[in-house]
C-alpha cells in the first residue's frame, strides 16, 4: 500500500500534465494554411467582419487564409496566403462575402478565363468590398417607407 503522501502527489503530477495539455490545446493555431504557399494583395474600400486567419475561398472550398492587413494610401489592403499548386489568372476577382445572413465573413476568389497566372507578392486586379447588413437593411426600410407614402396617395 502506498502512503496518503504518494498518492498527492501521483495526483497532483496528474494534474499539471492534464493542465499542460490543456494550455497546449488552447493556444495551439488550427487550420492554419502550412507549408508552400503564395501570398497575394488585395485593396478594399470597405472590410468589415475579416480579420487575420479569415478563410479564403474557391468554389466552396478553404485555399487560404487572410495573412495581415494594413492600410496603403488610405485604403485598407489584405495579404492573402494560397496555396502554392492553385492556379490563379491575373483577371481574377476577390470579395468579401458572408457565410448566411448574418454568418461570419469569407473572402471569394471567381477565378478568370486568362491563361496568364499571378505569381507570388502579385495583386489582385478586382475587388468587391464587404457589404454591411445595417446599411443594406436601411436601405430596405427607406424604400419602403418611400413606397408606403406613394400607396398613400394612391388609395386616396
Amino acid at each position: 500500500m502506498e502512503t496518503e503522501k504518494k498518492i498527492r502527489i501521483k495526483k497532483f503530477l496528474y494534474g499539471i500534465i492534464a493542465f499542460i495539455i490543456l494550455i497546449n490545446l488552447v493556444f495551439t493555431e488550427k487550420n492554419k494554411v502550412r507549408g508552400d504557399v503564395n501570398n497575394y494583395f488585395a485593396t478594399f474600400n470597405k472590410i468589415d467582419g475579416v480579420s487575420v486567419g479569415t478563410d479564403v475561398v474557391i468554389s466552396g472550398i478553404k485555399v487560404g487564409e487572410v495573412k495581415e492587413i494594413f492600410i496603403k494610401d488610405n485604403y485598407p489592403q489584405i495579404s492573402i496566403n494560397v496555396n502554392k499548386n492553385i492556379e490563379i489568372s491575373d483577371d481574377s476577382s476577390v470579395s468579401i462575402q458572408t457565410d448566411g445572413l448574418f454568418g461570419k465573413k469569407f473572402l471569394l476568389i471567381e477565378i478568370g478565363g486568362n491563361n496568364v497566372y499571378l505569381k507570388d507578392g502579385e495583386r489582385f486586379s478586382f475587388s468587391e468590398d464587404s457589404i454591411v447588413i445595417e446599411e443594406l437593411l436601411g436601405k430596405i426600410i427607406l424604400i419602403g417607407e418611400k413606397n408606403k407614402g406613394l400607396w398613400n396617395k394612391i388609395t386616396l
